[in-house]
């Protein structure tokens, strides 16, 4: 390695110069910035996905579904059972969303999905899902 302010030869781990004593961590970080991700060209809507059957499931079925088969006098476990399968499809999304973006790194591309999305589908989806799971036990 070459130091950047008297170029001459040093080791590469060196943390100082040893012919004019600069430090050189600030030029490490400058390396490491340029080793960036390229631009991914495909998109990762999983996570987005994931959230949108989370919300489908617990707004349209668990809330509308279940109160308006309650009025009516019907089987209560029904939407509360399909509910639950959106909600494991929520879940399969949010893992797909950072299996992708892991996928993606690897071969040197920035991530596309947002992990924040995917995290909220995964967690959110796990707990309602049993939330629901135990109310079909139960009636």
């Amino acid at each position: 390695m070459e130091c950047p302010y008297c170029h001459k030869e040093i080791p590469q781990d060196s943390a100082f110069c040893y012919h004019c004593g600069k430090e050189l961590n600030g030029e490490k970080k400058e390396i490491k910035e340029s080793k960036k991700l390229k631009k991914n060209p495909r998109k990762n809507s999983f996570a987005k996905l994931g959230i949108l059957l989370f919300f489908i499931a617990l707004i349209g079925l668990d809330f509308i579904g279940g109160t308006v088969v309650n009025a009516v006098g019907g089987n209560v476990k029904l939407p509360y059972i399909i509910s639950s399968l959106l909600y494991a499809g929520a879940l399969v999304c949010g893992v797909m969303s950072l299996k992708v973006d892991k996928d993606d790194q690897k071969k040197g591309y920035a991530p596309t999905g947002n992990k924040s999305y995917a995290y909220i589908s995964i967690f959110l989806s796990i707990f309602v899902a049993l939330v629901n799971i135990s109310q079909i036990i139960l009636k």
